[in-house]
C-alpha cells in the first residue's frame, strides 16, 4: 500500500503542514497462505504427528522414576507413528474419567480389551507410561469425545 498524506495544522505556527504515513499492516495467521483450507491435511498431520511423538518422547523424560517403557517397547511405539498411528497420551485422572473407574489398578491388556470393544479395530496398542500415564495408539481419530477433542499442541 503506498504512503497516504495527509493536510494537518500546526497549533503553534499556525500553519498548514503535510506528513506522510505509511500504514503497515500487521502480519496474521490469516495472511499466510498456508492457512488455505488446502493445507488443512498436511497441518493437521503434522500437529499429531508431532504431538505423538512428543507423547512417546515423554516417556524417557520429565516427572516420575518409573518407567514401562523397555527399549523394545519404544521402538514398537516409533513403529506405530511412523506407520500413520496416532499416540494419544492422559494422564491416570483423565483415563478413569474417560473410561471408568475401575482402571486405576487394572493392565494395560485389560484396558486395551475393553477399549477394542468400545471402539473397534481403530485401536492398536495400550499401556501404561511413566508418570502414572496411558498411552493410546489409534489407527485413525476415533470420533467418540477423548479423542476427537484432543489437544495435540
Amino acid at each position: 500500500m503506498p504512503p497516504r498524506k495527509t493536510a494537518r495544522r500546526n497549533n503553534w505556527t499556525n500553519r498548514w503542514t503535510t506528513r506522510t504515513y505509511t500504514h503497515r499492516r500487521p502480519t496474521t495467521s490469516t495472511t499466510y497462505p498456508c492457512n488455505s483450507p488446502k493445507f488443512r491435511t498436511a497441518r493437521e498431520e503434522c500437529q499429531w504427528r508431532m504431538g505423538s511423538y512428543r507423547n512417546v518422547y515423554t516417556q524417557f523424560t520429565g516427572a516420575g522414576t518409573k518407567t514401562f517403557f523397555s527399549p523394545t517397547n519404544a521402538n514398537k511405539w516409533m513403529r506405530y507413528i511412523n506407520s500413520g498411528a496416532q499416540v494419544y497420551k492422559f494422564n491416570n485422572k483423565d483415563f478413569c474419567r474417560y473410561f471408568g473407574r475401575r482402571w486405576n489398578n487394572s493392565s494395560p491388556r485389560t484396558a486395551f480389551r475393553y477399549l477394542r470393544q468400545k471402539y473397534g479395530t481403530t485401536i492398536k496398542d495400550v499401556t501404561r507410561g511413566k508418570g502414572n500415564c496411558w498411552l493410546i495408539a489409534t489407527s485413525r481419530t476415533p470420533t467418540a469425545r477423548p479423542f476427537n477433542n484432543y489437544p495435540w499442541k
